[in-house]
This record gives C-alpha cells, structure tokens and sequence, in this order.
C-alpha cells in the first residue's frame, strides 16, 4: 500500500468528487417541478407577497412533499395546452369539469372561489336561469371553466378576451353587457387597477356556483402525476390540520 502512486489516489479522488457532484446535481434536478399559472389576484399574482395565497399554499405542501418549485404565469388557455404536451408538471388554480378530468389528475382542493356575473350597476338585469340571459353579450375568458350548464349553453353570446380585468374594462366601456368573474377578483381588480369602475360596477344576484379550486397534472406526458398529486394531497392535510392553511389565510386579510 505504502508503494501506491500519489496520482492514482488523486484520479481516485477527483472520479469520486465527480460523482458525488454529478448525482447531487441530477437529485436536485429531479425534485423540481414546474408549474404553471396565471395573474389571478388576490388568488395568484406575480406582484403579490408569496404570489399569492394560492401560490402559499400550494409552494408549501410541495415543499412538505420534498419537492422545490419553479412557477411560470402564463394565459390560462395556454398554461393547460402547455401542460398537456408535457411542459409543466401541473397548473393551478383550476376548477374541476370532467372533460378537463379526461386529461388530468386532480388534487384534493385547496381553497375556493365565489363564480357571479357582474353588470353595470344601474343596468336593469335579472335573472333565474341562464336562458333569461340570451339577448346579452356575456364576456368570458379565454381558456376558463365556469360551469357545465354556461359553458354549453350555444344559446348566449359569449365574447371571449384574454383576461378578467379586459373584460371589466369591456364591461365598463358597455361593449358587453354582463361578464362572468370571481367576485374576490372583480372587486380587487376594481380596488387596484380599475379605480375608476368604483360604484359603476356590481355583481348579479344569484351567484353561478362556489367553486373547488385544484392543482391538476397532466395525464399522457408524465406517468408520475398521480403519485405526485397523491403526494401534494398528503401535505396539503397536514398542513390543514396543522393550522397552516387558516394562517396563511389569515395573513391575507381575507379571513379573520
């Protein structure tokens, strides 16, 4: 042994260090997952704190499931194409249909979401169903879920655009008559960005539905969504039953 070559110790040396370096590299490759969302403030935004309780809630169940996060905003409809062809591992926040089901696993859901439509404030517009609605022009987003019954509804003029707070602005210049909108978003949008829409817009009585909002992972690209949405559903409770989910509520302001 005391006759063995210092470089043959050193080559040893340096193919270990490589290795080492070189599988630390891959492990930490292997436990980040991309995800895609969209501006959906108070819900998602990439200007707000954490961006976005959502986006609290959900970085930290990843995190308890041993995974980090790298988030990419995009348009909604093309966050889910791009998630279908593989180039996300899931997208949040979504609410649940069964023909998105066909193409991705669901999450247990994790927060949720108030659907109304919203109108000018002094127009004369009543409702009980959706076919009371049909001689108005209804602006939606591109890409969205709102419900089974509207979203098959062939009978109403939908005007599509790309982003909520378009079809606020839409609405508020009458080039449409109602929109289809979350209510926390409408009114946070109104708050920050469209100051000048304060008393002139107002939300239509009933509501459409409370939605459940999910994290979705496509089905055909990845063959370990369904682990990973059973992994983010086993944080996702204990951070439920550990208060986490009500604190980090709590610090938005939305609950007390």
């Amino acid at each position: 042994m005391k006759d063995r070559s210092p470089w043959l110790s050193v080559f040893v040396l340096l193919f270990v260090s490589l290795c080492v370096s070189t599988s630390g590299s891959d492990a930490s490759a292997a436990q980040t997952l991309r995800l895609a969302t969209l501006d959906w403030e108070p819900y998602v935004g990439q200007t707000l704190k954490d961006k976005g309780f959502n986006t609290a809630i959900v970085t930290e169940a990843f995190r308890r499931a041993g995974y980090q996060v790298k988030i990419d905003f995009l348009p909604w409809d093309k966050a889910i194409e791009e998630a279908k062809k593989g180039a996300y591992d899931a997208v949040y926040p979504e609410y649940y249909s069964k023909e998105r089901a066909q193409d991705f696993e669901y999450s247990y859901f994790f927060s949720n979401s108030l659907l109304v439509f919203y109108k000018k404030a002094q127009a004369n517009i009543t409702y009980k169903n959706l076919r009371d609605l049909a001689t108005y022009r209804i602006g939606v987003v591109k890409g969205y879920i709102n419900t089974d019954e509207f979203d098959n509804a062939t009978y109403l003029k939908k005007v599509e655009c790309e982003s909520d707070e378009d079809n606020l602005r839409k609405l508020l210049k009458g080039e449409v008559d109602l929109i289809v909108i979350d209510k926390l978003v409408a009114q946070y949008l109104i708050d920050t960005k469209i100051p000048e829409a304060k008393g002139k817009l107002a939300p239509l009585e009933p509501p459409l539905t409370i939605h459940n909002l999910f994290v979705i992972f496509p089905k055909s690209k990845n063959p370990a969504s369904k682990k990973l949405a059973t992994e983010f559903n086993k944080a996702f409770e204990s951070m439920d039953k550990d208060g986490t989910v009500k604190a980090i509520m709590r610090a938005t302001g939305l609950v007390k």
